[in-house]
């Protein structure tokens, strides 16, 4: 249980910094030709251990498949939401905001899971949708988020509990490993395919964005570290937690990218900002926080 605390959130941390790392390189390119370099040089890193017999891989063994493909799916929506989420904000704002995921892995637990929430945890769901309003709010009077990108990043909540429901189904029968090949498979094969179908000239996007060294080390970093070694890392601890312990594991991705935000993109913030921040901080703690015997 230990272990798996520790790796959970040291890869939420790292998480946390791969904002600042997606804002700068979003601004450079088109963001479906930064997600495709991304997954599919993540891709080919995990494929070498496989070509070398260090890890074996195979899916068609005879274990339900319907868990990990609809995992699979949920990973490109939530980069191409979160993407135009901090195309339209910033990385402070999108931080702070995917801390409402908790909130919506309720909403999807009730209906994929069949799991209610006890009274106290709906009432402290109200914390963070005000904590939201208020970011919002002064966010839009700060001139750094547009009504379009608040509604990426909320698209990108829906998708991240998605992520971490299925998650958790599929870590019933298959690895780490082989969860994550997977969805960088998905999500290399989707980004590509939407980068030829939206560009006159992909080829000629493809080559500025790895021509271009500064993108070059950014797409290095997330795709080593961010895709891979995080996504093994969460993707372990997801096996021996619960998703209410990892929603909560996530606010560390959330403090993390605010400070990461304001201290090296120099990005403005107000003391509204910081307010709303803890209100949702608070409400996801008393969410996640194990529920009495008399609640249950």
């Amino acid at each position: 249980m230990i272990v798996a605390l520790v790796t959970a959130a040291l890869g939420h941390i790292i998480w946390g910094f791969s904002y600042i790392f997606a804002k700068v390189g979003l601004e450079q390119t088109v963001p479906e030709v930064f997600l495709s370099c991304r997954f599919t040089l993540s891709l080919l890193f995990m494929t070498i251990p496989i070509l070398m017999g260090r890890q074996k891989f195979c899916l068609f063994d005879g274990r339900n498949l319907k868990p990990l493909l609809i995992f699979a799916m949920t990973e490109p929506l939530c980069f191409f939401f979160e993407s135009y989420g901090l195309l339209y904000t910033n990385a402070t704002f999108a931080g702070a905001f995917v801390a409402i995921v908790p909130v919506v892995s309720i909403l999807t637990g009730i209906v994929f899971l069949k799991e209610y929430p006890t009274r106290r945890q709906a009432f402290f769901c109200l914390f963070p949708v005000v904590g939201v309003i208020i970011m919002t709010v002064s966010g839009k009077s700060l001139g750094i988020l547009s009504a379009i990108g608040v509604i990426f990043l909320l698209c990108n909540c829906f998708a991240s509990a998605a992520y971490k429901t299925f998650n958790r189904k599929a870590s019933a029968e298959f690895s780490a490993f082989e969860r994550t090949y997977v969805i960088l498979f998905f999500s290399a094969a989707a980004f590509t395919l939407a980068s030829f179908v939206k560009l006159d000239h992909p080829l000629q996007a493809y080559r500025d964005a790895l021509c271009n060294p500064e993108i070059l080390v950014l797409l290095i970093f997330l795709a080593l570290i961010s895709s891979i070694l995080c996504n093994m890392l969460v993707n372990h601890a997801a096996a021996h937690l619960t998703v209410a312990q990892l929603a909560t594991l996530g606010t560390l991705t959330t403090l993390t990218s605010m400070a990461a935000g304001i201290i090296f993109l120099k990005e403005p913030y107000s003391l509204a900002f910081f307010m709303g921040a803890a209100l949702i901080l608070f409400g996801i703690w008393q969410v996640t926080r194990p529920a009495k015997k008399k609640e249950k």
